[in-house]
């Protein structure tokens, strides 16, 4: 048995986030590597109050344990894969979003169990999330498991945040936590019109995020909301007054959701962060450290987490989120060109590589110092340029297109144009749209206006992704900073080699065409994709 098993051995270990891509390869590389841990706490948001346990139980079942992730498993065990799982595995309901993560006094007194490691893996990941959701999760969420973690005593917590927040930063990013109340524009020397508070950005999400529900339900605003659901309706018949009542507040939501997105990127961009995901994780760790009151506490920050590279398998991914949309956009000929710099860096690191750094780093502990914080990244130590990604996709999607994509010669390399000029391209391609669909319009009489019609609206829509993507995914193509990881290269290295086979992360073993194109691409088609009837594939998240 290595020292990292045998520290395991016997631990009570409470996990957040399993739902996620993370979660679900981190629990899989608990209970296979560790079958000697006493018991893994699952904490899940319930989808029904009225029966929280029943609910939490079915979310296991169906959004966890039915993944083939665990298909190493089933065959280790055979027929007793349930009586391990209920062995092992303890579901219970909560919601990190809430102090004593939503739990009644009376549920709070019949919990049984204790932790000795808490991994919070709970985020909101979407980069433009409503900022009061985000600030909920992302930053008050942590704080909530750590005030509800010391009712066990003393348990090593474990956060994993992002390396990203350090917003736009340039040079070397070292594996440390910044001063109090800075902000990167405060790090980086750049004035700005306001200064930077985590409990002052918290107040002005939460009185946002009031004001923009109480002027939803405005009868202006609820008469404007009803003229859009009659417009919406298809003229062929009037809606009911359960459907256009249905129709309003699906219409509130939206309009709510939308202010309050573009809130979260204001408010993250003014003090130079990219968007709303890493302002709010950023404010998460400050919150972190400032209560944490000697509970030993680790902050461990990937980089973008894409497909694994060895376990459970290579290529395993469950989502189409992060880089991919960009990539099979590429190859599917719907982003033909991207704003970025050729020799900019692209931080990937496989998810198999994340799992085990976290478990790696609870084995060794803080040693010391509170908190200790980790970067799993490939930057510094093995670097991929932009340019020699998309080189990589390229010659991939040539030799394998995509459905639809027969002529695959007409996939080109990027310009890779500044952000200013990119906005330029885009505006060009939309005036070309909207003059060939007015000359659609002018001979509507053909019989093949339709089908162009039809056409022309596509690419307009391709078109508004490809300016979504921009906005969102711009700056992590054009990366002026580099993550330093000393301290997980320290980490890496005092482990056994047995201990390295157990929990391997070295990026230097990361060979990028090699997984790029036999690795990872591969592994979105087969585990992300939809196979049809004639073996095609067809995306389900694009």
């Amino acid at each position: 048995m290595t020292e990292t098993a045998a520290f395991f051995k016997d631990k009570t270990v409470l996990l957040t986030g399993v739902t996620g891509f993370l979660g679900k390869v981190l629990l899989e590389k608990i209970l296979w590597q560790f079958p000697q841990i006493r018991r893994t706490i699952l904490l899940i948001r319930p989808f029904s109050k009225n029966d929280s346990e029943a609910s939490v139980g079915l979310r296991a079942r169906r959004e966890i344990f039915s993944s083939p992730i665990f298909n190493r498993l089933r065959l280790r065990h055979g027929q007793s894969f349930d009586a391990y799982l209920r062995h092992k595995i303890q579901t219970v309901p909560g919601d990190i979003s809430c102090p004593d993560l939503g739990l009644s006094a009376e549920m709070l007194q019949k919990i049984d169990w204790e932790a000795d490691l808490v991994i919070n893996l709970a985020a909101m990941v979407t980069f433009d999330e409503r900022l009061d959701n985000a600030v909920d999760v992302n930053a008050l969420g942590p704080y909530h498991l750590l005030n509800f973690a010391k009712r066990f005593g003393n348990p090593t917590m474990l956060h994993v945040s992002t390396a990203f927040v350090c917003g736009h930063c340039t040079g070397s990013v070292p594996e440390q936590l910044p001063e109090r109340n800075a902000c990167p524009f405060d790090l980086m020397g750049i004035r700005h019109d306001e200064s930077f508070s985590v409990e002052r950005e918290i107040e002005r999400a939460r009185r946002l995020a009031e004001a923009v529900e109480n002027e939803s339900r405005t009868p202006s605003a609820r008469s404007e909301f009803r003229r859009l659901a009659r417009l919406q309706a298809s003229a062929a018949r009037s809606l009911s007054p359960v459907e256009l009542d249905t129709s309003v507040e699906k219409n509130r939501q939206r309009w709510t959701s939308q202010i309050l997105s573009q809130q979260g990127l204001s408010r993250a961009q003014r003090h130079g962060w990219f968007d709303t995901y890493t302002f709010t994780k950023a404010m998460g760790e400050r919150l972190l450290v400032r209560s944490g009151s000697g509970v030993p506490l680790i902050i461990l920050r990937p980089s973008i987490i894409e497909s694994s590279l060895l376990q459970p398998e290579p290529g395993w991914i469950d989502c189409f989120q992060t880089s991919t949309p960009i990539l099979f956009g590429y190859g599917k000929g719907e982003v033909p060109d991207f704003p970025g710099k050729r020799s900019g860096l692209i931080d990937f690191i496989p998810v198999d590589f994340v799992a085990s750094a976290i478990l790696a780093s609870l084995a060794a502990g803080t040693g010391g110092a509170n908190p200790k914080v980790f970067h799993v990244a490939s930057s510094s130590e093995n670097p991929l340029r932009l340019e020699d990604l998309m080189d990589y996709c390229l010659d991939y999607f040539r030799d394998f297109p995509l459905r639809g994509r027969s002529n695959t010669a007409a996939l080109q390399p990027w310009k890779y144009r500044s952000r200013h000029n990119f906005d330029w391209w885009l505006n060009r391609r939309r005036q070309m749209l909207r003059t060939a669909a007015a000359l659609n319009d002018h001979v509507n009489f053909w019989h093949s206006a339709r089908r162009w019609s039809h056409k022309l609206a596509i690419k307009q829509m391709h078109l508004d992704r490809l300016d979504y993507y921009a906005r969102l995914y711009a700056n992590y193509t054009r990366l002026f900073c580099q993550f330093a990881t000393d301290n997980t290269r320290q980490l890496f290295q005092s482990l056994t080699s047995q201990g390295r086979q157990e929990l391997f992360f070295d990026p230097n073993a990361i060979d990028w065409k090699k997984y790029i194109q036999e690795i990872h691409l591969p592994g979105v088609r087969r585990h992300v994709m939809k196979r049809t009837g004639s073996g095609d594939l067809k995306s389900i998240g694009a």
